[in-house]
């Protein structure tokens, strides 16, 4: 899909944000202006993007966030972790040889540490040197984190095509992030049921928390097996819209991604 408002101008670049999910396959792109309006919402395949992409791609934006797919994510408590001990942490990764990125997660009182894709990250900065590159968990766990009571089972869901995140909270503790590949229901309650054995949860959680997809979809009917609510996770104040466009783009979680950069 392409949008772009009849009131996105060229020579006001250097005021707009441009917000980027990006994987293997597909391509997010979001503007964003000054006053909060969405003004140019683009969605393609990674491999053939339109010229509408390819001019949006070649534009001096001040002010880019990406956020591309993570592997060999660790967590570290904050009163375990010792900045020392950065070179041990790198010999846990998939690729020990290759830097590891780390990120502060001060909400969970947690460090995390976690790798990219080379080819994917290489693409994206030679695009946009001066963008910040945020860990798409950071956002998922900053956004349910007005979710979770401190009494309780909180179980996350983010899909990804192929790929769901599940994060679990229990007491308003953090047990577990991890991602799974998924490509129907049943793998989908295969890997939520192993979550509950592993965990002792015995019936529903009380809530469930899922982002990046539509609450028609079978999937979240699904979900409500598992849990007693089942909500889904949006941005906290929707972008106002300029033209009529399908219902979600304005609100997607994804728009709360510069915050993370704070």
């Amino acid at each position: 899909m392409i949008y772009t408002s009849s009131q996105f101008h060229l020579q006001y670049i250097a005021k707009y944000q441009l917000i980027v999910q990006a994987n293997f396959n597909h391509d997010i792109l979001y503007v964003v202006d000054s006053e909060g309006q969405l003004l140019v919402y683009m969605k393609y395949e990674s491999n053939s993007p339109s010229e509408e992409a390819l001019k949006i791609l070649s534009l001096p934006f001040q002010k880019v966030y990406v956020s591309i797919p993570h592997n060999n994510l660790t967590f570290i408590p904050n009163d375990l972790y010792d900045m020392e001990d950065v070179e041990k942490y790198q010999d846990f990764m998939e690729h020990p040889g290759r830097k590891a990125e780390s990120v502060s997660l001060d909400f969970l009182q947690a460090q995390a540490f976690y790798q990219y894709d080379v080819l994917l990250e290489q693409r994206w900065r030679s695009l946009f040197p001066q963008a910040q590159f945020i860990p798409e968990f950071k956002l998922n766990l900053m956004q349910a984190r007005p979710h979770i009571p401190l009494q309780g089972e909180v179980l996350g869901v983010v899909f990804h095509e192929q790929v769901v995140d599940l994060f679990l909270f229990i007491n308003g503790q953090f047990k577990l992030y991890n991602s799974f590949e998924v490509y129907s229901e049943e793998d989908l309650s295969y890997y939520v049921l192993h979550l509950f054995q592993v965990f002792g949860i015995d019936g529903k959680v009380s809530k469930v928390l899922y982002s990046s997809m539509s609450a028609e979809s079978p999937y979240i009917g699904k979900l409500s097996e598992y849990g007693h609510l089942v909500m889904g996770i949006r941005s906290q104040q929707a972008l106002s819209l300029l033209d009529e466009l399908p219902s979600g783009l304005a609100d997607s979680y994804l728009l709360e991604l510069p915050k993370c950069a704070l």
